[in-house]
């Protein structure tokens, strides 16, 4: 039996997990003892017990090239520096020493150390304790308590610190503390060949988003949660890739789920989110190829109320940790790691969006029925994009009127046969009446069909050929359109619209023959051309493809967190931060999640009513958005398609951009 483990806010309550308190304060660093009698101690520890720089080919192994967390974990097969010099240094907030060095020690043939702080010297986030090897390598760690280790480990969190911005003098130190015990969850195995320059972008690849949103937890003063109170709608789309370590049957996955929430002010200052209610819909297509596949479905739903705690920043970043989890589903066991999820609100509505990757491991269980840790079976890897929107509080139902950009993505399955993603986008128009009327738009789709062949077309949309009527409730759940019933929903502010659907022939014993599940996005458009630039965006996407014209490929794509948009003139910007990509070579063959940094040109075109095509040129093909920004050009929703410079289009999505900067 296979699993989709949710990672989206409705799993992160279902875990309950109880944050630690967060300062969200750029208060004074210099809590801690004083120097005078306090011993800094610890043990420095480096791949074979060398600190270099040079790359490598071979980054950390992590189970099958995954992660493997444990409820108490570090870096494993990492070998003591011996005789190497430690020296206590101050830095500054690019990670630079000033000064002189306050105070040295050597290491032992075990790798042990100790040393004095010399008076009127703090524990501090700037105050740094460092080893240098070759080429000038090296390896710090922030001496904010009194044991402090020196590890690949150490040097990442600092790094990240210093790429954050953020002020080093100013940190609390016991949100550096908590940051480095966050780290120390991940079960990461070294190799004593290895390298800590490849070390560190492996690290990055695996624990990188979620250190990056503690650190923001960290340095972003509080949000007034009386700005998001209120009740809540959310609706996902999630893609995931499955393999056996066996090299047995591989899995395609899709799932759509809604759920209700409300955000509110909890009674320790912070956010309460609280889970009222969730249902879900998942499809899995499975076999030793496509033409062998069988396709099973199922349905599940959570009507009993959870809550637990969030924090709300001045960033418009609504944040909720998630523990490493280990369950055991009859005679199957799973594993995911932590987790520090973050919703982005829109500048000028209640809107949120997250888009999340998800790794869960997959293992047999023992003769007590518990999870054997030493039976891994497979892994299931996963991209979701989610949307949050404020609901209406009104007592008579919501008549619309105006247009609204609307983009659409679909993914359909058929047992011993193809795999079909649709895109479409056009524009949809409400007469105030109760009618709608739509566009022909533009669609795209790609499928990958039985002996691995990849195909690509644009057929033409077709428009409404008479208006079709429309019910909304009061709460701002729309009901029915054209007399079928849907599930979707408007914001408060009646200018975000979001549908799910699904349809699976299924038969009693919960296989199926054909699924198709889908999520469509609607914004209000502008009456004339929105300007652009100086805006920054967060990227948020999710995308499809089939990278082989002759295999079984099949690859998704996302980005994270800390990827930005940002427009140096109405018509030109640029693309900085990580894309993430999962693939697997054939329908079998084990999958694998990569990350890269990125910096890429892109052009825009806005046009009058909003309609608007991003064009993305990246090292080795172009990525097209075209789609739609809202009236005040906050909030963009596209349909994303990338093509290799030397082939045709070979993946499809959605992609949302939520403007960050006032």
């Amino acid at each position: 039996m296979l699993s989709l483990k949710k990672l989206s806010l409705a799993s992160a309550i279902a875990a309950s997990v109880a944050l630690s308190g967060c300062s969200n304060s750029s208060s004074s660093g210099s809590d801690g003892p004083v120097a005078g009698d306090v011993a800094i101690s610890g043990t420095a520890s480096a791949p074979g017990g060398q600190i270099a720089f040079y790359q490598e080919k071979s980054l950390l192994e992590i189970a099958s090239g995954f992660l493997i967390p444990r409820a108490v974990a570090a870096i494993s097969g990492l070998q003591p520096v011996q005789g190497a010099d430690v020296e206590l240094i101050r830095v500054d907030d690019n990670g630079e020493q000033v000064g002189d060095v306050l105070a040295t020690a050597r290491t032992s043939v075990t790798g042990d150390y100790s040393l004095t702080l010399p008076q009127g010297v703090n524990l501090a986030g700037n105050l740094v304790v460092r080893i240098t090897g070759t080429n000038n390598a090296q390896i710090r760690s922030q001496v904010v308590e009194q044991e402090v280790d020196i590890d690949p480990a150490s040097e990442f969190i600092l790094q990240k610190f210093v790429q954050s911005g953020a002020s080093l003098e100013n940190l609390e130190v016991t949100d550096v503390v908590k940051i480095k015990n966050r780290v120390a969850e991940f079960d990461l195995t070294a190799s004593p060949d290895f390298q800590l320059a490849d070390m560190l972008a492996e690290l990055d690849k695996v624990v990188g988003e979620d250190l990056e949103g503690q650190i923001e937890l960290a340095t972003n003063e509080a949000g007034d949660i009386a700005d998001i109170a209120g009740t809540y709608r959310s609706a996902a789309i999630e893609l995931g890739l499955y393999d056996t370590d066996n090299g047995g049957d591989g899995t395609w996955a899709s799932e759509v789920f809604a759920a209700t929430f409300t955000f509110a002010a909890g009674a320790d200052g912070d956010a309460e989110v609280t889970l009222t209610s969730e249902e879900g819909s998942d499809s899995l297509l499975f076999g030793s190829n496509l033409a062998g596949s069988s396709l099973f479905t199922f349905t599940d739903a959570n009507m009993e109320e959870e809550s637990l705690p969030a924090i709300f920043t001045a960033n418009n970043t609504l944040t909720i940790e998630t523990p490493f989890e280990e369950e055991v589903d009859g005679d199957v066991g799973f594993r995911s790691p932590p987790a520090t999820l973050r919703l982005q609100k829109a500048l000028n509505t209640n809107v949120f969006v997250l888009a999340a990757s998800e790794t869960v491991l997959r293992y047999d269980t023992t003769m007590a029925g518990d999870l054997d840790p030493n039976a891994k079976t497979g892994d299931e890897l996963s991209q979701t994009l989610e949307v949050f929107a404020e609901t209406p509080s009104g007592n008579n139902p919501i008549i619309l009127d105006g247009d609204f950009g609307r983009v659409y993505l679909e993914n359909d399955q058929v047992a011993g046969d193809n795999i079909t993603i649709t895109t479409e986008q056009n524009v949809v128009s409400f007469d105030g009446e109760g009618n709608l009327t739509a566009t022909a738009g533009t669609t795209q789709d790609l499928s990958l069909t039985t002996g691995g062949v990849v195909t690509f077309s644009e057929p033409p949309g077709a428009a409404d050929e008479e208006p079709l009527p429309v019910v909304i409730d009061s709460n701002g759940d729309i009901v029915t359109i054209g007399g079928e019933e849907v599930d979707g929903f408007i914001n408060a502010d009646l200018n975000f619209i979001s549908f799910l659907f699904n349809e699976d022939d299924a038969m009693s014993d919960g296989s199926a023959v054909v699924t198709e599940y889908s999520k469509t996005l609607l914004v209000r458009l502008p009456t004339s051309a929105p300007t652009v630039e100086g805006n920054s965006y967060r990227v948020f996407g999710i995308a499809a493809g089939f990278p082989n014209p002759d295999g079984e490929a099949i690859i998704l794509r996302g980005q994270r967190f800390n990827t930005l948009l940002n427009m140096t003139s109405n018509t030109a910007g640029t693309v900085q931060g990580t894309q993430i990509t999962t693939n697997r070579p054939d329908f079998t063959s084990q999958v694998a999640r990569t990350t890269a940094a990125v910096e890429n040109s892109a052009s825009v075109d806005v046009m009058a009513n909003g309609q608007t095509t991003v064009t993305i040129t990246e090292p080795d093909g172009t990525t097209e958005l075209s789609g739609f920004f809202n009236e005040d050009a906050s909030i963009g929703i596209f349909t994303n398609n990338f093509t290799p410079t030397d082939g045709t289009t070979d993946s499809l999505g959605l992609t949302i951009l939520m403007q960050v900067n006032p």
